[in-house]
């Protein structure tokens, strides 16, 4: 895994969704992987405020390209107990999509910072 500058840092973190899903998934295909946050409870999933058209609420599983912006959103958030955890994308597809499956209205957020909105997709999406 790469490290990023500070100065890739911060360009990151200015991106719009689409940049930021689309560098995630070049990232994933670069690195065979990526970071969730996770404590002793499990992984971070929020849980979406608005209903859709058909008046569903989603939970999102969030997922960075690399630990540092993982990291940031949860100091941001005041998650302190939320630790960056590198997936491989084959453990992905093996344990987690298939887990992810069995929960109603599942989606993972791609990149999420700051309070900018963020892309949303089904899990095997990655």
């Amino acid at each position: 895994m790469t490290e990023l500058t500070d100065k890739e840092f911060e360009a990151i973190l200015q991106l719009n969704s689409d940049y930021r899903k689309a560098m995630f998934l070049k990232s994933v295909n670069e690195n065979n992987g990526f970071y969730v946050l996770v404590d002793d409870e499990g992984p971070l999933i929020l849980e979406d405020t608005e209903a859709d058209e058909n008046n569903t609420l989603f939970s999102v599983v969030p997922v960075w390209s690399h630990e540092r912006l993982a990291q940031k959103y949860a100091q941001e958030n005041g998650m302190t107990s939320m630790k960056a955890q590198f997936i491989t994308r084959n453990v992905w597809n093996e344990k987690w999509v298939p887990m992810l499956k069995e929960q109603p209205n599942v989606l993972i957020g791609f990149m999420p910072v700051s309070d900018k909105d963020f892309d949303v997709d089904d899990p095997q999406e990655i």
